[in-house]
C-alpha cells in the first residue's frame, strides 16, 4: 500500500524550504518534484511492483537539501539539483528501451526498402506497386500482381524510390539514436 501520508508530509517540509523563492517558482518546484515521484509510482504500478516510498524519497535526499539545491539553481544559477537517483535510474532504463528498439525498427525498414530495390531488379515481374479497382487501393508486392486486372505503376522506378525510402530511414533512425544517446551518457 503507498503511503500517500509520507509524501504530503515530504511536499509540505519541501515547501515550507522553498520560501526564500518567489511564490511562482516554489510552486513551480514542488509540482516538479511531486509529478516525478507519481511518474516512479505509475511505472511501478504498471510493471506491477510494490513500490517502497520512503526509499523513492530518500533517493530526493532531505527536504531541506533538495530545497537549498533548488534556491541555489534558482537564484545563483547553480547546476539543477542532481542525484534522483531512483529517477535517473528510470529514465536511464526508458531511454535505453527506446534507443535499442527504435535502433532495431529503423534499421529494420531501410532493410526492408533495400530488399524491395533489390528484388525488384532480380524479379522484376514478381515485384511492384500496384493499382487496383481504379486507383481506389494500391499495393506493393513481392508475389506478383494482386488482381487480374492491377496495373502495375513504377516500375523500375520502384528501384531508385525504395533505395531513397531506405536511405531516409538510415538517416532518420540514425539521428534519432543520437540524440538518445545523450540521454544515455
Amino acid at each position: 500500500m503507498i503511503s500517500y501520508h509520507l509524501i504530503s508530509a515530504y511536499m509540505h517540509a519541501l515547501a515550507a524550504r522553498l520560501g526564500k523563492l518567489e511564490k511562482a517558482d516554489a510552486e513551480e518546484v514542488v509540482r516538479e518534484i511531486e509529478s516525478h515521484i507519481h511518474d516512479v509510482m505509475d511505472q511501478a504500478e504498471a510493471r506491477g511492483e510494490q513500490l517502497d516510498v520512503a526509499v523513492l524519497l530518500e533517493g530526493f535526499g532531505s527536504p531541506e537539501a533538495l530545497a537549498a539545491q533548488y534556491v541555489a539553481h534558482i537564484q545563483k544559477g547553480a547546476p539543477p539539483p542532481a542525484g534522483f537517483r531512483v529517477i535517473q535510474s528510470v529514465t536511464l532504463t526508458v531511454t535505453r528501451g527506446l534507443y535499442y528498439s527504435m535502433g532495431a525498427f529503423g534499421i529494420s525498414i531501410a532493410i526492408a526498402f533495400l530488399l524491395l530495390a533489390l528484388a525488384k531488379v532480380v524479379e522484376p515481374s514478381s515485384v511492384g506497386v500496384w493499382s487496383v479497382a481504379g486507383g481506389n487501393a494500391i499495393f506493393i508486392t513481392w508475389s506478383g500482381s494482386p488482381h487480374p486486372q492491377a496495373q502495375e505503376l513504377l516500375g523500375y522506378g520502384l528501384v531508385p524510390v525504395a533505395l531513397f525510402a531506405a536511405a531516409w530511414c538510415a538517416e532518420l533512425t540514425r539521428r534519432v539514436l543520437r540524440v538518445l544517446r545523450r540521454g544515455l551518457a
